[in-house]
């Protein structure tokens, strides 16, 4: 499920110039309106709703008349379930009639009481909750202090379902019919004890992660009240963390590990075996400790992440994502952006970048590009190299270029650092194609130092681009830092530099505020 939400948030991301269809106008009650030209339109809601006119069926909404003559006329509408709606309408010979009706579904009541079919050895806590379920509709109700409620339903039937923690659902099927009520009493009795369905949040972790990113989440279902605990085992079946859980007092229960034993130590990188015991059941899975799982925000000016103008090696977890946006402060504008990166796969990582270029002198433009970067190597062997390669491509239209980004064309990226302790030291050739222009591709150097701390990162790092068609020479140079404070997920961004085209230099800032997760 968290693969399926990701891919659609960025598969949105990846598709801004997408205009949405314009929604119809909701239709609201009543409305009738005299507007230029002649004839007559009836729009409803909803629509195929039957139009008679002075008892002839004329067709079904929205429907116009642009020959009717003037006169008085008498409307009826009609459709299955909703009540009949009849008028009188003068039809004018200088203006055009413009009718719009809401239409009245049926109704009728269902009054439901709820009882206890029988109590346990102990007083279980009684709280029902009530559920409506019909084609178009699922809403909860909630109950009066004697357990009973009355409900007013369209007309058609209707699976009522009573719910309370502690006891087993019950359920009635109601035909509601129009001005009527229907009653219904609804018994249940103690649930059996129940659990299950034990998932988690993250299958690998990193404990040395900062606040949430370094912890996961078990999640578990009870039926009813009791007690339980968490137990946590290596791979040669020593108990290495235990904990009592609380009293369960709903369905949905959840457990936090931060991947540490009983006592607060770190433990080694490996396979754990997690157990969820409760009134003699028990539930298991498998969570990886991997201290190579590093998450921590980065940037996506240069198409692929990294620092602002030094692609990086380093790729999230598979599950992950960081989602962002910022202003910047360029020549006396002000681009606003929005990106994301995320791994759907081990190793790999995808990125969408979105970009928008207010102007009051020009044409506003806007911009959007992505790329995919493979992670060969994360540095955490015996050998203190990543190694990563990425492709990018990037499209805007007139005044669209964002001014840190490489611009309109696709590029091919080789980031490698070395990695010392905290300290990230990376250097990355890259070619850059601008399509149209010419076959002969730009070269880009770029070089930086990213020191990584528990809750922040910081890094300087500087981008040269060559251009052999015309002996163009760029450089981007700056300095930023990202702070992501325990427990939260939000990031807090800020950068500063300079760029230089040829003999024109000018400076740069922007701010940022996004989510890592």
């Amino acid at each position: 499920m968290n693969k399926l939400r990701i891919t659609f948030i960025f598969f949105i991301l990846c598709l801004p110039s997408l205009l949405a269809a314009r929604a119809p106008t909701l239709i609201i009650g009543e409305h009738f309106e005299e507007r230029a030209g002649k004839g007559m339109e009836i729009h409803t809601n909803p629509a195929g709703v039957k139009v008679f006119i002075n008892g002839i069926e004329r067709g079904l909404t929205p429907v116009s008349f642009d020959e009717i003559l003037p006169d008085e006329y008498s409307i009826r509408l009609t459709r299955d379930d909703y009540e009949t709606q009849e008028f009188n309408i003068t039809v004018h010979s200088h203006s055009r009639l413009f009718i719009a009706i809401e239409m009245k579904r049926m109704q009728g009541q269902a009054s439901i009481s709820v009882f206890m079919e029988q109590e346990g050895s102990e007083p279980l806590l009684f709280e029902p909750q009530l559920f409506t379920r019909a084609a178009n509709n699922n809403a909860a109700i909630t109950l009066c202090s004697d357990n009973k409620a009355q409900l007013n339903l369209h007309t058609g039937y209707h699976t009522i379902t009573i719910r309370a923690f502690g006891w087993e659902d019950s359920s009635v099927t109601l035909l509601i019919e129009h001005n009527a009520v229907v009653t219904a009493d609804i018994y249940m009795k103690p649930a059996v004890f129940r659990l299950q369905n034990l998932t988690q949040r993250r299958e690998r972790l990193n404990p040395l992660n900062a606040g949430n990113l370094g912890i996961t989440e078990y999640r578990f279902e009870v039926s009813a009240p009791g007690e339980g605990f968490i137990k946590i085992l290596d791979s040669n079946g020593t108990t290495v963390y235990t904990r009592q859980l609380n009293q369960f007092n709903t369905w949905i229960q959840r457990e936090t590990w931060n991947g540490r034993d009983t006592y607060g130590n770190l433990l080694p990188q490996g396979y754990y075996t997690v157990v969820i015991e409760a009134e003699s059941l028990s539930l298991q899975l498998e969570t990886e400790i991997n201290y190579s799982q590093s998450i921590f925000p980065q940037s996506l000016e240069s198409s692929i992440a990294g620092l602002s103008f030094a692609p990086l090696p380093h790729v999230l977890p598979p599950g992950s994502y960081q989602f962002d946006a910022g202003i910047q402060y360029d020549s006396s504008a002000f681009p606003f952006k929005i990106n994301m990166r995320v791994s759907p796969y081990n190793r790999l990582e995808l990125t969408t970048f979105f970009n928008i270029n207010p102007s009051i002198k020009n044409q506003t433009g806007w911009g959007v590009s992505g790329s995919i970067k493979y992670n060969f190597t994360d540095g955490t062997g015996s050998i203190p190299l990543a190694f990563s390669a990425g492709v990018s491509y990037a499209w805007a239209n007139e005044n669209g270029e964002y001014p840190l980004s490489p611009g309109r064309g696709a590029g091919l990226y080789v980031p490698v650092s070395l990695e010392l302790k905290s300290f990230s030291f990376v250097f990355c050739p890259a070619l850059f194609w601008r399509g149209p222009q010419g076959l002969t591709p730009e070269l880009f150097l770029s070089a930086g130092i990213l020191y990584r701390d528990n809750w922040f990162n910081a890094g300087i790092s500087a981008r040269f681009e060559l251009d052999f068609s015309d002996d163009k020479i760029k450089l981007f140079a700056g300095a930023e830092a990202r702070f992501y404070p325990p427990p939260s997920n939000f990031v807090f961004s800020c950068q500063a530099g300079l760029r230089k085209i040829n003999e024109s230099l000018s400076f740069f800032g922007g701010l940022g505020i996004g989510v890592i997760y």
